[in-house]
């Protein structure tokens, strides 16, 4: 009889090839299977909710596997966490029916960029934010966001390095806020193209520095280009807040806490 687990991740996507699994190269899905293969002796294969690019970090990444075994919670999850390397962290685990599908069954994805607006850069913060010292207009850059909020062809804020011909996305809920010169972008929806969080942070840094107004991001949006669109902004600042899915998966109890915490985000989404 088939079971099947679902896993919530964490991790720091610096030293990384990404998450998704590729030849000779160092992901998080790879030294996840390997974790968990050592302890099923089984050769799981392993489901992510979404890829994550080299240097994107996870704050709530879902994952599912189907195994044979019938696995002991809280033994699984302190014996993974033992063989895991020190970046990734297993921080819930639940088992769930035979129809959840981590990617499949997710209504929405929660990115959160971060710049260190700071005139210094910060030790802490420096694997996980972007530094801009010039000062950005952050009222400016929460304006233009406005204009992504709702259903919209995004293909000028996806990569051409992609084969996926999908260019519609929902965003339900955006924001851009500055706590002490440390700048929080959030955006959330029911899905996002290959490099869009980082190229719609882009375009923003390039309102915020004044180059243009807040009202350049709807004619980047309608132009649906990507040669209008601002510079991918650097990796290192983008990390998955969390992912959602619906309650009769009963995936409360592996729910992010930071997202919990900000239940005013995710009740403005939903």
């Amino acid at each position: 009889m088939k079971h099947k687990y679902a896993l919530k991740i964490q991790y720091l996507g610096t030293t990384f090839s990404g998450s998704q699994i590729q030849p000779a190269q160092r992901t998080i899905q790879s030294e996840i299977e390997h974790a968990i293969n050592i302890l099923t002796k089984e050769n799981n294969k392993t489901v992510f909710s979404g890829r994550t690019d080299a240097g994107v970090h996870a704050l709530s990444q879902i994952v599912h596997f189907d195994t044979e075994q019938e696995i002991n919670k809280r033994k699984f999850v302190y014996s993974l966490n033992a063989l895991l390397p020190d970046e990734i962290s297993v921080k819930g685990f639940a088992k769930v029916d035979e129809f959840f599908h981590s990617q499949k069954s997710a209504r929405y994805r929660w990115y959160r960029y971060i710049i260190n607006n700071t005139s210094h850069k910060s030790i802490l913060l420096r694997n996980i934010s972007l530094h801009i010292p010039e000062k950005l207009n952050v009222q400016e850059m929460h304006s233009a966001l406005s204009y992504l909020n709702g259903h919209h062809d995004f293909s000028s804020f996806k990569s051409s390095n992609t084969d996926n011909p999908a260019t519609h996305c929902n965003i339900l809920y955006s924001s851009c806020r500055n706590f002490s010169g440390i700048i929080y972008i959030d955006l959330i929806a029911n899905r996002f193209l290959y490099n869009m969080v980082r190229t719609i942070t882009g375009t923003l840094i390039e309102i915020g520095g004044c180059k243009y107004t807040a009202e350049h991001m709807a004619d980047v949006l309608e132009a649906k280009n990507r040669k209008c669109a601002g510079p991918t902004a650097d990796a290192r600042g983008l990390t998955l807040m969390s992912v959602g899915y619906d309650e009769r998966y009963n995936l409360k109890e592996i729910m992010n806490t930071e997202a919990i915490n900000e239940q005013n985000v995710l009740c403005k989404a939903s």
